[in-house]
Protein backbone atom coordinates (compact mmCIF):
# COMPACT_ATOMS: atom_id res chain seq x y z
CA UNK A 1 0.00 0.00 0.00
CA UNK A 2 1.51 3.36 -0.99
CA UNK A 3 2.27 5.89 1.73
CA UNK A 4 -0.39 8.63 1.63
CA UNK A 5 -0.07 12.04 3.30
CA UNK A 6 -1.77 15.42 2.92
CA UNK A 7 0.18 18.62 2.18
CA UNK A 8 -0.76 22.24 1.66
CA UNK A 9 -0.95 22.86 -2.07
CA UNK A 10 1.33 25.90 -2.11
CA UNK A 11 3.99 24.18 0.00
CA UNK A 12 4.69 21.43 -2.55
CA UNK A 13 3.49 22.53 -6.02
CA UNK A 14 5.85 24.71 -8.05
CA UNK A 15 5.74 26.18 -11.59
CA UNK A 16 7.34 23.87 -14.14
CA UNK A 17 6.33 20.60 -12.47
CA UNK A 18 5.08 17.94 -14.93
CA UNK A 19 1.38 17.07 -14.76
CA UNK A 20 -0.77 14.16 -15.90
CA UNK A 21 -4.52 14.66 -16.24
CA UNK A 22 -6.34 11.34 -15.97
CA UNK A 23 -9.73 11.89 -17.58
CA UNK A 24 -12.67 9.50 -17.46
CA UNK A 25 -15.48 11.95 -18.26
CA UNK A 26 -16.60 12.99 -20.85
CA UNK A 27 -16.21 9.50 -22.30
CA UNK A 28 -14.93 10.68 -25.69
CA UNK A 29 -11.97 12.38 -23.94
CA UNK A 30 -11.02 9.38 -21.80
CA UNK A 31 -7.25 8.97 -21.39
CA UNK A 32 -4.10 10.42 -19.83
CA UNK A 33 -3.02 13.89 -20.93
CA UNK A 34 0.41 15.44 -20.37
CA UNK A 35 0.81 19.01 -19.16
CA UNK A 36 2.88 21.31 -16.93
CA UNK A 37 2.22 23.79 -14.12
CA UNK A 38 2.42 27.42 -15.29
CA UNK A 39 1.16 29.22 -12.19
CA UNK A 40 -1.67 29.19 -9.65
CA UNK A 41 -3.59 31.33 -7.17
CA UNK A 42 -4.61 30.02 -3.77
CA UNK A 43 -7.02 32.93 -3.28
CA UNK A 44 -9.05 32.00 -6.37
CA UNK A 45 -8.32 28.23 -6.06
CA UNK A 46 -7.24 28.03 -9.69
CA UNK A 47 -4.18 26.69 -11.49
CA UNK A 48 -3.03 27.48 -15.02
CA UNK A 49 -1.53 24.58 -16.93
CA UNK A 50 0.06 24.23 -20.32
CA UNK A 51 -2.71 23.09 -22.65
CA UNK A 52 -2.74 19.30 -22.23
CA UNK A 53 -1.54 17.06 -25.02
CA UNK A 54 -2.76 13.61 -26.01
CA UNK A 55 -0.63 11.50 -28.34
CA UNK A 56 1.33 14.63 -29.29
CA UNK A 57 -1.73 16.76 -30.06
CA UNK A 58 -2.84 19.76 -27.97
CA UNK A 59 -6.39 19.32 -26.68
CA UNK A 60 -8.48 22.31 -25.46
CA UNK A 61 -10.47 20.49 -22.76
CA UNK A 62 -14.05 21.77 -22.51
CA UNK A 63 -15.34 23.54 -19.41
CA UNK A 64 -16.64 21.06 -16.84
CA UNK A 65 -14.22 18.24 -17.73
CA UNK A 66 -13.43 16.22 -14.62
CA UNK A 67 -9.77 15.29 -14.16
CA UNK A 68 -7.79 13.29 -11.64
CA UNK A 69 -4.68 15.47 -11.51
CA UNK A 70 -1.25 13.96 -10.85
CA UNK A 71 1.60 16.42 -10.28
CA UNK A 72 4.92 14.63 -10.59
CA UNK A 73 7.75 15.20 -8.11
CA UNK A 74 10.62 12.71 -8.41
CA UNK A 75 9.42 9.42 -6.90
CA UNK A 76 6.08 10.80 -5.71
CA UNK A 77 2.81 12.17 -7.02
CA UNK A 78 0.63 14.92 -5.59
CA UNK A 79 -2.94 14.08 -6.53
CA UNK A 80 -6.37 15.69 -6.40
CA UNK A 81 -9.68 15.91 -8.24
CA UNK A 82 -10.13 19.04 -10.37
CA UNK A 83 -12.58 20.57 -12.83
CA UNK A 84 -11.60 22.41 -16.01
CA UNK A 85 -12.81 26.02 -16.01
CA UNK A 86 -11.36 27.25 -19.31
CA UNK A 87 -9.03 26.30 -22.18
CA UNK A 88 -7.55 28.55 -24.84
CA UNK A 89 -4.77 31.01 -25.64
CA UNK A 90 -3.80 33.11 -22.62
CA UNK A 91 -4.31 36.86 -23.03
CA UNK A 92 -1.32 37.47 -20.74
CA UNK A 93 1.41 35.68 -22.67
CA UNK A 94 -0.31 34.02 -25.63
CA UNK A 95 0.49 30.47 -24.45
CA UNK A 96 -2.14 27.76 -25.01
CA UNK A 97 -3.39 27.16 -21.47
CA UNK A 98 -5.97 25.38 -19.36
CA UNK A 99 -7.41 26.65 -16.07
CA UNK A 100 -8.41 24.03 -13.49
CA UNK A 101 -9.71 24.15 -9.92
CA UNK A 102 -7.35 23.28 -7.06
CA UNK A 103 -7.86 22.34 -3.38
CA UNK A 104 -6.20 23.68 -0.22
CA UNK A 105 -4.40 20.37 0.28
CA UNK A 106 -3.18 17.59 -1.98
CA UNK A 107 -2.45 13.95 -1.26
CA UNK A 108 1.09 12.73 -1.72
CA UNK A 109 1.48 9.11 -2.79
CA UNK A 110 4.44 7.02 -3.81
CA UNK A 111 4.67 6.74 -7.57
CA UNK A 112 3.48 3.34 -8.71
CA UNK A 113 4.62 2.20 -12.14
CA UNK A 114 1.96 -0.42 -12.75
CA UNK A 115 0.86 -0.67 -16.35
CA UNK A 116 -2.86 -0.14 -16.94
CA UNK A 117 -4.75 -2.08 -19.58
CA UNK A 118 -8.33 -1.87 -20.87
CA UNK A 119 -10.17 -4.84 -19.38
CA UNK A 120 -13.84 -5.71 -19.05
CA UNK A 121 -14.55 -7.67 -15.88
CA UNK A 122 -17.70 -8.24 -13.85
CA UNK A 123 -17.39 -8.66 -10.11
CA UNK A 124 -19.00 -7.72 -6.83
CA UNK A 125 -18.18 -5.39 -3.97
CA UNK A 126 -19.43 -4.51 -0.52
CA UNK A 127 -19.02 -1.35 1.49
CA UNK A 128 -17.21 -1.42 4.80
CA UNK A 129 -19.58 -2.42 7.59
CA UNK A 130 -22.08 -3.98 5.17
CA UNK A 131 -22.66 -7.63 4.26
CA UNK A 132 -24.66 -7.20 1.05
CA UNK A 133 -22.77 -7.23 -2.23
CA UNK A 134 -23.46 -5.14 -5.31
CA UNK A 135 -22.12 -5.76 -8.82
CA UNK A 136 -19.59 -3.72 -10.76
CA UNK A 137 -17.96 -3.85 -14.17
CA UNK A 138 -14.45 -2.66 -14.93
CA UNK A 139 -13.09 -0.34 -17.60
CA UNK A 140 -9.39 -0.91 -17.02
CA UNK A 141 -7.11 -2.82 -14.66
CA UNK A 142 -3.61 -2.65 -13.19
CA UNK A 143 -1.79 -4.45 -10.39
CA UNK A 144 -2.50 -1.41 -8.23
CA UNK A 145 -6.23 -0.98 -8.87
CA UNK A 146 -8.86 -0.44 -11.53
CA UNK A 147 -11.55 1.84 -12.89
CA UNK A 148 -15.01 0.46 -12.13
CA UNK A 149 -18.60 1.26 -13.10
CA UNK A 150 -21.33 0.99 -10.46
CA UNK A 151 -24.94 2.06 -9.97
CA UNK A 152 -24.68 3.63 -6.53
CA UNK A 153 -22.78 6.69 -5.42
CA UNK A 154 -19.54 6.06 -3.53
CA UNK A 155 -17.36 8.55 -1.68
CA UNK A 156 -13.71 9.35 -2.32
CA UNK A 157 -11.55 7.71 0.41
CA UNK A 158 -14.32 5.22 1.20
CA UNK A 159 -13.17 1.65 1.87
CA UNK A 160 -14.80 -1.19 -0.05
CA UNK A 161 -14.08 -4.90 -0.56
CA UNK A 162 -13.71 -6.27 -4.09
CA UNK A 163 -14.34 -9.82 -5.30
CA UNK A 164 -13.57 -10.64 -8.93
CA UNK A 165 -12.17 -13.60 -10.87
CA UNK A 166 -9.30 -12.64 -13.19
CA UNK A 167 -8.66 -16.14 -14.53
CA UNK A 168 -9.38 -19.70 -13.33
CA UNK A 169 -6.45 -19.75 -10.90
CA UNK A 170 -6.42 -16.07 -9.90
CA UNK A 171 -9.19 -14.34 -7.98
CA UNK A 172 -9.48 -11.37 -5.66
CA UNK A 173 -11.74 -12.24 -2.72
CA UNK A 174 -12.94 -9.43 -0.44
CA UNK A 175 -9.83 -7.49 -1.45
CA UNK A 176 -9.61 -4.33 0.70
CA UNK A 177 -9.74 -1.33 -1.65
CA UNK A 178 -10.06 2.43 -1.45
CA UNK A 179 -12.09 4.75 -3.66
CA UNK A 180 -9.35 7.12 -4.83
CA UNK A 181 -11.15 9.27 -7.40
CA UNK A 182 -14.55 10.11 -8.80
CA UNK A 183 -14.60 9.50 -12.55
CA UNK A 184 -17.97 11.14 -13.16
CA UNK A 185 -21.00 9.53 -14.78
CA UNK A 186 -21.64 7.65 -17.99
CA UNK A 187 -24.90 7.02 -19.86
CA UNK A 188 -25.00 3.33 -20.77
CA UNK A 189 -28.14 2.07 -22.53
CA UNK A 190 -30.11 4.95 -21.08
CA UNK A 191 -28.95 4.30 -17.53
CA UNK A 192 -26.76 6.79 -15.66
CA UNK A 193 -23.86 4.88 -14.05
CA UNK A 194 -20.90 6.10 -11.99
CA UNK A 195 -17.16 5.59 -12.50
CA UNK A 196 -14.64 5.33 -9.67
CA UNK A 197 -10.91 4.76 -9.55
CA UNK A 198 -10.16 2.02 -7.01
CA UNK A 199 -6.81 1.36 -5.34
CA UNK A 200 -6.08 -2.09 -3.92
CA UNK A 201 -4.92 -2.02 -0.29
CA UNK A 202 -2.73 -4.41 1.72
CA UNK A 203 -1.49 -6.33 -1.33
CA UNK A 204 1.29 -8.70 -0.28
CA UNK A 205 4.31 -9.24 -2.51
CA UNK A 206 3.16 -12.67 -3.69
CA UNK A 207 -0.23 -11.38 -4.88
CA UNK A 208 1.32 -8.27 -6.42
CA UNK A 209 3.64 -10.43 -8.53
CA UNK A 210 0.67 -12.50 -9.72
CA UNK A 211 -1.27 -9.38 -10.66
CA UNK A 212 1.70 -7.88 -12.51
CA UNK A 213 2.17 -11.18 -14.40
CA UNK A 214 -1.55 -11.26 -15.25
CA UNK A 215 -1.37 -7.74 -16.74
CA UNK A 216 1.78 -8.65 -18.73
CA UNK A 217 0.05 -11.73 -20.15
CA UNK A 218 -2.93 -9.61 -21.18
CA UNK A 219 -0.63 -7.04 -22.81
CA UNK A 220 1.02 -9.78 -24.89
CA UNK A 221 -2.42 -11.14 -25.86
CA UNK A 222 -3.66 -7.66 -26.83
CA UNK A 223 -0.59 -6.93 -28.96
CA UNK A 224 -1.04 -10.18 -30.85
CA UNK A 225 -4.64 -9.18 -31.55
CA UNK A 226 -3.62 -5.63 -32.50
CA UNK A 227 -5.51 -4.09 -29.56
CA UNK A 228 -2.34 -2.53 -28.15
CA UNK A 229 0.56 -1.15 -30.19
Amino acid sequence: MPVSEMYKFDSVVKPGMPVILDISYPEDLEGEYKSQVYDYSMSSKRMRLAMPSFKGRLVPLPKGTKAYVKIIDKGSLYVFQGTVLWSGKSKEDGFPSTIITIPEKVRRVQRRRFNRIPLKLVGKYRREGEKDYKTFSSVDFSAGGMLIIVKEELKVDEKIFITVKLKPDLELVDQPSLVRRDGGTRNIDGQILRLYGIEFLDVNLSLEKKLVRFVMEKEIEYRKKGILI
